[in-house]
């Protein structure tokens, strides 16, 4: 059996690479269509076999590798390929193997489909490596194994990931810039203070002139820095080494969750972004057929924030006891008034999947604009600031020198 590189098309046009393992060329054409990708061309590699040790190497590196919301969407979208067509599942999944060229990956499809030769159920399978498949993935495919709609499932998962990985940019978007600003700010400060200032400090403090305020306050700063330096540098440290341990702990996380939805613009944000994300995954859960209670727990864990988290389990404590849900989520205090409208008509009409959906669009265009508005409020206000910073920078360092020649043109 010889390896195979090629580059397949799926039915969205996406370039598709991999190795495969196969008899001949033909064999590797008619693996690819039987996944649902159209070959775009097929070689064999040359040299590839290697020895026990170097597959044992690339084994236990791949046990290291990051799987990223790339793959698992890749994985799902070829898993629901395989379904859709009727080929088994093991044999899909071995096809699966075959064709990923990320070797964690790979290795966790193959435990996954030996586990299932022994006999347990897919959901269980991929159960054992939780760090990889998130619960709400994992319990919507046992929900789609006992309704027998697992290829439906799978395309829900897929709208899911792909959601998911889009308001995760979202957040990076909406942090990077300001973040970029800030930390250049932080640096061009350090290096004034502990580069530029220091040559300028002697002369000043040696002429016999009042010096200005901006002055005073950068010879201040510069003696700090010179004196406790390594004690301030030192404590920073200590201080960033605490907030990170407790912001571990679970007070610290909750604090710091709710301390992120009060931030000034990017708070509101955030909050968007949550609201949107619970009504995606609360609406693919329920018509994946997991029931409400249920449902609700397994978003909690997947919310992302530890504050919103504790109010979705207020929530189903509360519908446990029969109040239904948009009161319970009124009573929490978090959620806006539109989610809860829209879950009270979904309620009261029977289609609460229909309402749902209406609050992730509404939310994904309102993350949309606020994002743009967020860059439109940020740019001036950074520049402003980092326009003070200079202009004090300024005024300390040449107010004293107009000073002196002055001094020196009236002694003259």
């Amino acid at each position: 059996m010889a390896v195979f590189s090629y580059r397949a098309r799926d039915d969205k046009g996406s370039l598709i690479t991999g190795n495969m393992d196969a008899d001949n060329i033909k064999a590797v054409y008619m693996q690819l269509d039987s996944l649902g990708l159209y070959p775009v061309s097929v070689s064999e590699v040359k040299g590839i076999g290697g020895t026990s040790g170097a597959t044992s190497i690339k084994s236990l590196l791949g046990g290291y590798q990051k799987i990223t919301y790339d793959d698992l969407i890749f994985f799902t979208r070829q898993l629901q390929t395989i379904i859709k067509a009727g080929i088994p599942l093991i044999s899909g999944l071995k096809a699966l193997e075959e064709q990923t060229t990320k070797e964690r990956l790979k290795n966790i499809i193959r435990d996954i489909y030996m586990d299932i030769d022994k006999g347990k159920s897919f959901s269980e399978a991929m159960a054992r490596h939780s760090d990889v498949f998130p619960e709400v993935y994992i319990s919507m495919i046992r929900a789609g194994e006992i309704g027998g709609v697992l290829e439906d499932v799978l395309e829900r998962l897929i709208g899911m990931l792909e959601f998911q990985m889009k308001t995760k940019e979202m957040i990076k978007s909406a942090l990077r810039y300001p973040v970029m600003v800030i930390v250049s700010l932080m640096v061009a400060f350090f290096v004034l203070v502990t580069f530029v200032i220091p040559k300028f400090v002697p002369l000043f403090k040696s002429a016999k002139i009042d010096l200005p305020l901006p002055t005073r306050i950068m010879i201040l700063i510069n003696d700090i820095v010179q004196q406790y330096g390594v004690y301030l540098i030192a404590g920073v440290i200590i201080l960033i080494v605490g907030f990170v341990f407790y912001k571990r702990t679970e007070n610290g996380r909750l604090q710091w969750d709710r301390f992120k939805l009060r931030l000034p613009l990017l708070g509101d944000i955030l909050h968007k972004i949550y609201m949107s994300r619970f009504a995606n995954m609360f609406e693919n859960m329920i018509r994946a057929g997991v029931p409400v209670i249920k449902a609700l727990e397994i978003v909690s864990k997947t919310i992302g924030n530890a504050y919103i988290a504790g109010k979705i389990d207020e929530v189903g404590m509360k519908i446990e006891k029969g109040k239904g849900i948009s009161r319970p989520l009124k009573e929490t205090g978090i959620f806006p008034p539109l989610v809860i409208h829209l879950v009270s008509t979904g309620e009261s009409t029977g289609s609460l999947e229909e309402m749902l959906n209406e609050v992730s669009n509404h939310y994904d265009r309102e993350i949309t604009y606020s994002v743009g508005r967020l860059s439109a409020w940020v740019e001036p206000i950074l520049t402003a600031g980092l326009s003070i910073m200079v202009l004090f920078m300024a005024l300390a360092i040449f107010m004293p020198w107009w000073n002196m020649m002055s001094a020196m043109k009236g002694g003259g």
